[in-house]
């Protein structure tokens, strides 16, 4: 990795690194042995190329990464490969106090889940809207900080929302009790007036959870 201009303007780097997509693609570039060609990002993230190439261009623009042109096959134009700059104190994600801010009330909650999801309930009231039970679900977990996306479901009436990137994914790992808790509450607080049920499935794979909706 290079080194980081001191010049980087600040508000720029917190405001690429806001989107979580782009913290996944700069953890992966940190920790990459070689340059990364956009297919390759696409192919470990599960994003889309035309994605991932938008999400480049943020952090490019920030001062983040560095692209490099290298020969592709054939008699193409050269193909892009990307860096990470050495990452800077000011590279701090721009909701790094929201998050502290959670761990202290998760540290605060004594109730257990039962008051934990009580919590969450109100919070997905708020969220619910009017549409379907599915529509729901994934409006909410993206407005949350989620990637969702749709995967078959375990059984013919069952639909299965993955739900990508949790913004508390390390504090969901300490404390289950509290914040997956509070996310099946939020789950159950969208659904309530439409009967619907979902259930929360935390940690099927190391950064993904998913949702089972059963339609009534």
């Amino acid at each position: 990795m290079t080194e980081m201009p001191r010049d980087v303007d600040a508000q720029r780097v917190h405001h690429a690194l806001a989107a979580p997509s782009r913290r996944r693609l700069m953890t992966l570039l940190r920790e990459a042995d070689d340059l990364l060609g956009v297919e390759d990002m696409a192919a470990a993230t599960g994003l889309s190329v035309a994605t991932v190439r938008h999400h480049l261009a943020a952090l490019a623009e920030a001062g983040l990464i560095t692209a490099t042109a290298s020969a592709g096959p054939g008699r193409g134009r050269p193909r892009l490969r990307y860096a990470a700059i050495r990452s800077d104190p000011r590279e701090e994600p721009a909701d790094t106090p929201f998050r502290e801010l959670a761990r202290a009330l998760a540290e605060a909650v004594g109730g257990g889940p039962g008051a934990s999801r009580e919590a969450g309930l109100g919070w997905g009231r708020r969220l619910a809207g009017s549409g379907p039970a599915a529509e729901r679900v994934f409006a909410a977990a993206a407005r949350m900080g989620f990637a969702p996306r749709d995967a078959p479901g375990p059984h013919p009436d069952t639909r299965r929302v993955l739900l990508h990137e949790c913004p508390y994914r390390d504090l969901a790992r300490a404390r289950p009790e509290v914040v997956c808790a509070v996310h099946q509450g939020v789950l159950d607080g969208l659904l309530e007036d439409c009967g619907s049920t979902v259930r929360l499935l935390p940690f099927i794979g190391p950064d993904l959870c998913a949702a089972d909706l059963r339609t009534a």
